[in-house]
């Protein structure tokens, strides 16, 4: 994308089937809230509710302080 001025000749990726039915189709859930896990895995964890989520960003923010990543 860097060789080109404005938007790239063709398409950046090309998402699969089943992510376009995902978002087509959604999983029915009462989720509201996201969160990194702070076990770095790239996962993340879902809460219904603020006092859970909090508690998620927390110790992610904990985890971040404990490897000097952000302050």
């Amino acid at each position: 994308t860097y060789l080109y001025t404005g938007l790239p000749p063709g398409p950046i990726n090309i998402p699969s089937k089943k992510s376009i039915d995902a978002v087509l189709y959604p999983d029915s859930n009462k989720y509201i809230y996201m969160c990194a896990k702070a076990d770095f895995s790239g996962r993340h964890a879902f809460e219904t509710n603020l006092d859970d989520h909090n508690r998620n960003a927390a110790a992610f923010r904990r985890e971040l302080n404990k490897r000097q990543i952000f302050r």
